[in-house]
């Protein structure tokens, strides 16, 4: 993805628009209790900033479409299919999974064969598909990563709230099986016959203001010379996995190789086609004989986790890692920045683009997927905390793990949501962890921490550690915990763990 990867009409709104629409005095329309304070002053500022900002952008009742929060161009009053399956894990951390339910369902409800399995791309507050994108199923805006993002974005609502619902209501399960198969047809997108696809397929009408948008093969939309966009192979690579996972944890086998099976190919896809042994990065985007076009796909492919070489790795992170990358890019792009790169043990490149994500003459930072971006970041990133499926136990876990940038800061979390908790989390120097199950019923706790060890201390006791390694490769040892409702655990660490 490139600078020109998002409408230029869109930035020239919101030029005229300015930064400041929304200050951070102005009253939020939604309620959250989440709150984060840190020895670091900076991060700590920049959470208040990006909490306060989301919440005005969130509405929780009183529009005919029902709860939810803004997710395009500010003013416009709707969300988007791309921007609400980036903003959701910040809204959850917010506690706002009315919404996030409601306009997840609003998507994939929205998907229909009249739009050869496409759905809206975006949704007004009237529960409307916006006129901005849309005229009639013929003639509509829709970027192709859009339906595997949507499906991962479902995924991860599931394992961060315990709802099952998000994988097992009736609409929710039939969208996954249309997008895994009718949707994948009909538009070509098949390990084996997405490089040689035409750039737009299932062509209404020979005139329209939207025909030459109905199916972009990626989010780039500043360019036409491709016809498979890098950002797409990685998020369909992630909707598969995310298939195989859930039909290996309800016990069907078979159907989760075959979802394996075509993640696999995908991955080869990415890993041998898209990567470009030249520049040492992936290429954003592949053209129909099979060469790589201008721009860059990594941060799109690490989002999406959908690479295995180490050296691959390396090689994208670096290339995301450079200022000048991040001085060439629009600000969507860059909000995935820092979820991305504390994931991948870059901390201080994470913390660096959150200050400059969130200072207060940055150009278009008021653009909603920021301050929600910001928030997942600090929570998921800089606090570490995730939620894994043990399908050997039938049982969620939630896992934290210290990546604060300076290694002997402090930092703590209260009135996070996650599941169907209330809880409170503290990191002190990477040196210990503490966790309270404020409210809500008894919940798994995976206190991890870099490095190895065969014990970590919990409340005094000597507790027989397991050593596994996180994205980047790095040793990480953890304990697993059960934490009942009221009950405040610390866990330490040995003065000295070997790396």
């Amino acid at each position: 993805m490139g600078q020109k990867m998002w409408r230029d009409w869109c930035c020239a709104l919101l030029l005229l628009l300015g930064p400041g629409r929304y200050s951070q005095g102005q009253d939020p329309k939604a309620a959250s209790n989440l709150q984060f304070t840190s020895s670091d002053k900076k991060l700590t500022e920049a959470f208040s900033w990006a909490r306060t900002q989301a919440l005005t952008y969130a509405h929780e009742s009183g529009d005919p479409v029902g709860p939810w929060y803004e997710a395009a161009l500010p003013e416009r009053d709707a969300f988007c299919i791309r921007d609400v399956s980036h903003q959701t894990t910040g809204a959850a951390a917010l506690g706002l999974y009315p919404a996030n339910k409601n306009m997840l369902q609003r998507f994939v409800s929205s998907v229909t064969p009249i739009r050869d399995w496409a759905g809206y791309w975006e949704i007004d507050k009237a529960g409307e598909a916006s006129p901005a994108d849309y005229l009639t199923d013929e003639d509509f805006w829709y970027n192709l990563p859009a339906n595997f993002d949507l499906l991962d974005a479902s995924f991860r609502m599931w394992l961060w709230t315990g709802d099952s619902s998000f994988v097992t209501e009736p609409r929710f399960k039939s969208f996954f099986q249309e997008t895994s198969t009718d949707y994948v047809s009909r538009w070509q997108l098949g390990p084996d016959e997405v490089l040689s696809r035409p750039r737009i397929m299932n062509r209404r009408l020979q005139k329209g203001k939207f025909v030459e948008a109905r199916g972009i093969p990626s989010y780039t939309e500043g360019r036409s010379n491709f016809n498979v966009g890098t950002d797409l192979l990685a998020a369909e690579f992630r909707a598969f996995e995310d298939l195989s996972f859930l039909a290996s944890a309800q016990e069907h086998e078979l159907q989760s190789r075959s979802y394996a099976a075509t993640a696999r190919k995908l991955l080869n896809l990415i890993e041998t086609r898209g990567w470009s042994e030249s520049d040492q990065h992936f290429a954003g985007s592949l053209a129909d004989d099979g060469t790589q076009k201008d721009g860059d796909g990594d941060a799109m492919v690490l989002y999406f986790g959908a690479v295995r070489n180490p050296r691959h790795l390396r090689g994208a992170l670096s290339w995301i890692s450079r200022p000048e990358f991040r001085r060439d890019i629009g600000i969507e792009e860059e909000s995935y920045l820092p979820q991305i790169l504390y994931h991948y043990d870059r901390a201080q490149a994470a913390y660096d683009t959150i200050l400059n994500l969130t200072r207060s003459d940055k150009e278009r930072r008021t653009y909603p997927e920021v301050s929600y971006a910001v928030v997942a970041a600090i929570v998921t990133g800089a606090m570490g905390v995730e939620v894994a499926y043990d399908r050997s136990s039938l049982s969620f876990e939630v896992g934290s793990l210290d990546r604060l940038a300076d290694p002997v800061a402090e930092a703590r979390i209260a009135h996070l949501h996650v599941q169907q908790n209330d809880v409170e989390l503290e990191h002190r120097g990477q040196s210990a962890s503490s966790i309270t199950n404020v409210s809500g019923p008894p919940l798994l706790w995976k206190a991890e921490f870099y490095g190895r060890t065969n014990v970590l201390d919990v409340e005094g006791e000597k507790r027989r550690a397991r050593v596994t390694r996180d994205s980047a490769g790095e040793p990480v040892s953890f304990v697993v915990i059960r934490v009942l409702p009221g009950m405040h655990i610390t866990v330490k660490r040995p003065q000295a763990l070997q790396p």
